[in-house]
């Protein structure tokens, strides 16, 4: 420990021995494809104060104070940004209320992909990017654009998301940044989360055959020559690994009756009851590196590549109510149910690349600045075990009024539903699944400076293409169970689960699924390919635009046109008219859209300014909405048809926003939007008396995709952060640190019905934390809550499925001992908050998952 480190421990982390910053600006000055975010408080919220449009910068400095596992969850702390979790996980993000298939994502600059096309929400579309996959260690900042412009993607309805990769293109010391972590889950008694993430970075430079590190010395200094930088190079290499054994339970029902009248009691009966147990092991990783050389002020190069994902193996535990409509005596029904226990085997690696080799070059007289790259994201079930047991016929009572969240349930005949030799297997079946999602972009920019309003004016015009190619199958493994189907008992039964749901209920007796997938009473045949799940999407974008930016007294200007012609081809199998996917179809899909923006921003003072914009924005149909043939599925008597003929959607957006800067990078900001929509897509679904496609099944249930003719989302959002400095010591490292965003959308998603909210659109989304940061010290209460939302659309309001309202505590803690050891402790979810959907009114519970808890501590290390 050296001089200034111990003075730092001894007071308590309040030491005055000013430290050379390990990153400062270089005297570089590129018009990049790509704006980055920076890694560093203060410099975020000059880049966020500088722009010419809307946007909102959260650094990596930032992303250190919340106890966030992933990008959407460092995400969700933005102001208007809704968070859509999934086991435990944030994983898709919706922006201004807008579904996230209809938001752009990039990674330095290069779009990210879709795993998987059928997981997305919102009716598949396939294009919201699993944002679950990134670790926090794999990003330097975030950039949420709001008011796009022409020189970037027009994808992005609700705005873009841009990822900065970690750099050290800009930094005057070496740094090796280390964090280990571990923790607890109390939900099924697992051990808690393992995290380690590790970045190296420096510059360097040759000088008499010697390699020289960058320690700040080179700083003002020019060699002669082309390659003036003494230090020109620099590289940077990341890694991260986060092991997590989650473990939840789940309770889920389907009603009998359409609950259109949803205060009566009396008609408020279970079809089914379903006692769900999820044990998952999740292993995210992220590794990643850039190599950049950058010989003087006026050019520059580099090469990264990055990959992240996770590989993810769940078991998955149903214990099954069947038959529930009995007869009901005030809160309580009476019937006889027929038991069944499903069990589910999955294994699934999904995976993101992106490459990128670009360059930038100052010629004076312009500025010139390209890339190529190249994305890809991948998904591999390579296992995906189902098994049905039929149990018992038993009578039993329920009470799912007084208590919707946890129903009353009793077996009242004396049957021991946890025996296993009361169940007999009746179904198994196994299938792998593939998908990949992969495109190469090309992009070149030219910027003339201009003197129109003042010698900051400039011209920037550009072409881009990306070139798509999607594809996803699931191959059905061919099975055979001999003779007399086995009993759960001859099976190697676990013991049953009698914690389930914190004791409330039992989950019958365990499955065990190596025992079960080893039996001798199952023989395995060979893999084939299901055309119903079978599609090839080719999607070419080819791009040019024009724009102006220019900045005068108090005034700055953005304004311009970009140009996108799409070129797609969607082949698929269709079904014929007995239901069978024979019919190999490809259909074309062409068409050109044009997208002007004017933005303007005035200055009244240095630390207060507004803007007013209008920008145009584009949202593609959803891959599995288009490119996905009929599906016919005689379970649940459902056809499911995608339409190739669907259009995309297009939007006009106008924004006002205000913002007054606080010192110590605070700032108070407010901002109205109005987003104008044609041909929004929805889900589309009616119910038939028969179809012959499914003989003698009625009444059948048709489910497809619509475009609608106008519909909008409007809103108002809040930020506000300060700390408060005014304050006396110690009480001067106290702050607040908040934002509120609501939304209002609008758009007819029945045939004559007006008024429905579009899915994703929370209402009311907030952000509130009172935090203390002083003398090494760090401290917060960070709390989140998010307004019910349409998260599936039915075939009237009484059958539309919400996910409920949701309100987490989160509480975060870190001490400095040095500059270089710092140790924290964060707990996640105090609050305990369920993942709650509901069916058409907050008591006609469907789902409702708990995940407790999660406690973590750990080192942070700077060497």
């Amino acid at each position: 420990m050296n001089l200034r480190e111990m003075s730092r421990f001894l007071l308590g982390g309040c030491a005055l021995i000013a430290l050379s910053p390990a990153f400062a600006e270089t005297s570089a000055d590129f018009e990049s494809v790509v704006v980055s975010a920076s890694r560093f408080e203060d410099q975020a919220r000059l880049q966020q104060r500088a722009a010419l449009n809307i946007v909102n910068v959260q650094p990596a400095e930032t992303m250190l104070k919340f106890p966030d596992v992933n990008a959407a969850e460092s995400l969700s702390r933005m102001p208007g940004i809704a968070l859509m979790s999934d086991t435990g996980e944030g994983r898709f993000v919706m922006i201004r209320g807008i579904d996230g298939n209809l938001n752009g994502t990039t990674y330095g600059g290069v779009v990210l992909l879709n795993t998987d096309p059928g997981g997305t929400y919102q009716g598949g579309g396939g294009r919201a990017v699993e944002l679950d996959t990134i670790p926090g260690g794999a990003i330097d900042g975030i950039i949420v654009t709001k008011t796009g412009s022409p020189d970037h993607d027009a994808e992005g309805l609700g705005g873009t998301v841009e990822l900065t990769p970690r750099t050290a293109a800009n930094i005057t010391e070496p740094f090796v940044d280390l964090s280990l972590g571990y923790g607890l889950e109390p939900a099924h008694d697992h051990g808690g989360p393992f995290n380690a993430d590790i970045a190296i970075g420096g510059r360097f430079g040759i000088e008499n055959g010697a390699v020289v590190m960058e320690r700040g010395q080179s700083l003002g200094r020019v060699n002669p020559g082309f390659v003036s930088n003494p230090t020109p190079f620099s590289i940077v290499l990341d890694a991260s690994w986060r092991e997590d054994k989650r473990g939840f339970d789940d309770i889920e029902e389907d009603y009998i009756n359409n609950p259109a009248n949803p205060t009566s009691a009396a008609a408020k009966v279970y079809d089914d009851l379903q006692f769900r147990f999820y044990d998952a092991h999740r292993k995210r990783f992220g590794v990643g590196g850039e190599f950049d050389f950058t010989p003087n002020d006026e050019h520059r190069w580099y090469i990264r590549g990055n990959m992240f994902g996770y590989d993810e193996a769940i078991i998955k535990h149903h214990l099954i109510f069947n038959s529930l409509s009995g007869t009901a005596s005030g809160n309580n029904v009476s019937a006889s149910s027929d038991l069944t226990i499903k069990g589910t085997d999955v294994d699934q690696i999904v995976r993101n690349n992106v490459y990128a080799v670009g360059g930038e070059d100052d010629f004076h007289a312009f500025k010139l600045d390209y890339r190529v790259s190249y994305s890809r994201a991948t998904l591999s079930t390579g296992r995906n075990y189902g098994t049905t047991f039929k149990g018992p016929t038993v009578a039993v009572t329920y009470d799912n009024i007084d208590s919707p969240n946890f129903p009353a349930m009793a077996v009242t005949d004396g049957t021991d539903i946890n025996d296993p030799s009361l169940y007999k297997l009746s179904k198994f079946s196994n299938k792998k699944a593939k998908g990949a999602d992969e495109e190469w972009a090309y992009s070149a920019n030219v910027a003339v400076p201009v003197d129109f309003l003042s010698d900051k004016d400039e011209i920037k015009v550009g072409f881009s293409a990306r070139l798509r190619d999607k594809t996803f199958y699931e191959l059905p493994q061919s099975i055979t169970l001999f003779g007399s189907k086995p009993v759960l008992a001859t099976l190697s039964p676990l013991a049953a689960d009698t914690s389930f749901y914190h004791g409330r209920y039992t989950n019958g007796p365990g499955l065990n699924m190596p025992a079960l997938e080893g039996s001798s009473a199952i023989t395995y045949g060979g893999f084939s390919v299901d055309n119903s799940t079978w599609f090839d999407a080719d999607e070419n974008i080819y791009a040019g635009y024009a724009m102006y930016t220019g900045e005068a007294g108090p005034w700055g200007v953005l304004a311009g046109v970009r140009v996108e012609n799409t070129v797609a081809k969607y082949a698929f199998y269709d079904a014929d008219s007995n239901g069978d996917n024979t019919v190999y179809t490809r259909m074309r899909h062409d068409y050109v859209d044009v997208f002007p923006t004017v933005q303007v921003r005035y200055s009244f003072a240095d630390d207060l300014q507004a803007r007013a914009t209008y920008s145009t924005g584009i949202g593609r149909p959803g891959f599995a909405q288009v490119a996905l043939g009929t599906s016919v599925n005689s379970d649940n008597n459902t056809i499911t048809m995608g339409n190739p003929t669907l259009k995309p959607v297009t939007g006009s957006n106008f924004d006002l926003d205000i913002e007054y800067y606080l010192e110590d990078g605070g700032i108070i900001e407010l901002g109205a939007f109005d987003k104008e929509f044609r041909n929004y897509i929805y889900t589309s679904s009616m119910t038939v008396a028969g179809d012959p496609r499914l003989p003698g099944a009625t009444p059948v249930k048709l489910i497809s995709y619509g475009n609608l003719d106008t519909s909008y989302a409007r809103g108002l959002e809040f930020a506000y952060q300060q700390k408060f400095t005014f304050l006396p010591k110690p009480l001067d490292g106290f702050g607040f640190d908040g934002n509120v965003a609501y939304v209002t959308s609008s758009g007819s998603l029945r045939t004559g019905e007006a008024g429905h909210s579009l899915p994703g659109t929370s209402p009311v989304t907030m952000n509130a934390g009172l935090f203390y940061e002083a003398c090494g010290l760090k401290l917060r209460f960070a709390s989140q809550y998010i307004a019910h939302s349409l998260y599936q659309v039915g075939t009237d309001r009484s059958t539309d499925q919400f996910e409920d309202s949701r309100f987490t505590l989160d509480w975060t803690s870190s001490y400095d001992f040095t500059d270089n050891v710092t140790a924290y402790f964060n707990v996640k979810n105090i609050t305990n908050a369920p993942l709650r959907i509901f069916l058409g009114a907050p008591n006609w519970v469907i789902q409702r998952e708990f995940y407790d808890q999660t406690f973590e501590g750990g080192v942070r290390l700077k060497l």
